[in-house]
């Protein structure tokens, strides 16, 4: 091989070197290329659960499909066999890392549970023996969407939790909302999300051969590096393969309102200049750079859609008005008028604290209550009915009156919170507490006021009550004394009385009537015996002269 013919392989990889450095420098360049948008991941795998048998492969899974997001240029959060504490933690963890992301993406390998609507992520030491452990011992999955939500971006779930479910085994027999699998999450409401379950809904997904991953994730590992390929066309592959790998037993699912592409690992196009040739050809060179979806061409219908969709996301009076005042009679403004008339009527009263001295708004939004910072607490029953009252009285409806928090305390919470801007958890911290106290400080003061009012008003009533009682008793005992003596005066016998003390304007007897003097009592005496004389031998002769006929 001569000189001569290496000349022509050394140029073109000479070409090929330069063009590279060239497209490095411009990249580095302020201002001649976009600075890369930032990606954030969540990924949990647990596997080392503590009360029922533990799974083979999800922690394996997840240590997969972290190390690809790491290659596609994802900030990866990420934990394995996560208690509940660890697993509240690391979600907040991500939702702080998400400020400013232009992508969030969540990866969850292990149990979960479906009851009615929700669905529930189970950490290792749950233990579930009702369905009120749920909301303590376990996440929601609309915990976790909310932090994605807060602001515009493309947010995926991906969900490898349908596994056959011992939880859901123990739960069925007291609660028939309990079902197999996951139940469906729907994405109309909001834009720019996709979800991504194993299986069907109320299915179970298989978990794998051992030292191995699960079918679903080992073809989500296959193709969720492929270049140039938008992530709808992705699960499609995965769908695919695992329909054909598991014998037509298990077929992921998936629901999306991605408009446009997003290319999980978009490719960069860059110019290769060949010194000695005059025309260039482009090179794919793969990188971790997401590829935002351009902006569609939108008529006035869809921009009043998305408009509403912001606001509805937003959900405060400032964001209900910039809806009224671009479609002023656009399709959801009936719903914009009524929503911001609640929002209004829910405001706190003129003199409300917005806050307690000393707690800004925004150390307040940044709390997260939970399960455990209510228990720290240590509320009693009566700590908990004033709260129910405190939310009431703010507009908001807890329900009826208990000494525990039950469903609809927890909505009345969830509405508080977020119309406060706080995690809308249901759970209470102590800050909250006091933020809650500030607030409804004067109309609570305003109730217990009509409460002891209306105490007082009772307890009024009651004694007045008594009082007519006894008078009615004391009549009823000087009329049986009255029918006594006349008895007596007609059988000409003398009426002792009863030992009582005599009352004014009455004898010691009983008898009511004129106080008599000692002659009038003679008197009065001789002439009943007189009467009672003659009565008695009338009645005597007739009753004589009865018999004797």
């Amino acid at each position: 091989m001569n000189f001569a013919s290496l000349v022509p392989g050394f140029r073109a990889r000479m070409a090929v070197a330069f063009a590279l450095v060239l497209s490095a420098v411009a990249l580095a360049s302020p201002g001649s290329a976009a600075v890369p948008e930032r990606r954030v991941a969540l990924v949990i795998g647990n596997s080392a659960y503590t009360s029922v048998p533990p799974l083979a492969n999800p922690q394996r899974d997840a240590k997969g499909i972290s190390a690809a997001l790491k290659r596609l240029g994802f900030d990866v959060v990420e934990g394995y066999d996560l208690k509940m504490d660890a697993m509240t933690g690391i979600v907040r963890e991500f939702a702080q890392k998400l400020d400013g992301a232009k992508a969030g993406l969540v990866y969850y390998a292990g149990h979960g549970i479906a009851v009615g609507d929700e669905n529930y992520l189970i950490p290792v030491d749950a233990s579930l023996r009702s369905e009120a452990d749920l909301d303590f011992r376990a996440v929601n999955v609309q915990l976790v969407l909310r932090q994605m939500q807060r602001d515009e971006r493309v947010n995926i779930v991906i969900l490898d939790a349908c596994r056959d479910n011992p939880f859901a085994a123990q739960l069925a027999a007291k609660s028939r909302a309990v079902t197999r699998g996951l139940t469906a999450i729907e994405t109309q409401s909001a834009s720019g999300i996709l979800i991504a379950f194993a299986t069907d809904p109320r299915a179970t997904a298989l978990d794998g051969e051992r030292d191995g991953n699960s079918p679903f994730t080992s073809a989500l590992l296959k193709h969720i590096e492929t270049p140039e390929v938008s992530i709808t066309t992705v699960m499609d592959r995965v769908r695919a393969d695992v329909w054909e790998t598991t014998g037509k037993k298990q077929k992921p699912w998936t629901n999306s309102s991605i408009i446009g592409e997003f290319k999980l690992n978009p490719t960069l196009k860059l110019a290769a200049v060949d010194p000695g040739v005059a025309a260039t050809k482009t090179i794919d060179a793969a990188v971790p750079m997401p590829a935002m979806p351009a902006a569609p061409s939108l008529d006035r219908a869809q921009i009043d859609i998305k408009t509403w969709e912001v606001a509805e996301r937003g959900n405060s009076a400032a964001d209900y008005r910039a809806y009224l005042d671009a479609f002023p009679s656009g399709q959801f403004a009936t719903f914009a008028r009524n929503r911001l008339a609640s929002l209004e009527a829910a405001k706190p009263a003129a003199g409300f604290l917005a806050t307690p001295p000393g707690v800004t708004e925004e150390a307040l939004k940044k709390e997260i209550g939970t399960a455990q910072t209510e228990t720290a607490m240590k509320l009693e029953a009566k700590d908990r009915r004033e709260v129910q009252t405190r939310l009431r009285v703010s507009g908001f409806q807890p329900g009826k009156a208990a000494t525990t928090f039950g469903p609809s305390h927890r909505k009345a919470i969830q509405a508080w919170q977020k119309s406060r801007s706080i995690p809308e958890t249901g759970f209470l911290t102590a800050m909250q507490v006091s933020a809650l106290r500030a607030q409804s400080e004067i109309a609570y003061q305003a109730v217990l006021a009509e409460e002891k009012a209306a105490a007082e008003k009772k307890r009024s009533s009651k004694t007045a009550g008594e009082g007519k009682a006894s008078t009615r008793n004391v009549s009823s005992y000087e009329g049986d004394e009255m029918y006594r003596r006349d008895l007596a005066r007609e059988r000409g016998q003398a009426y002792q009385g009863t030992t009582t003390t005599p009352r004014r304007g009455t004898t010691s007897t009983g008898y009511q009537g004129r106080v008599r003097t000692r002659d009038g009592d003679a008197s009065d005496s001789a002439g009943a015996a007189i009467f009672g004389g003659i009565v008695g031998g009338v009645l005597g002769g007739a009753i004589g002269g009865g018999f004797r006929r």
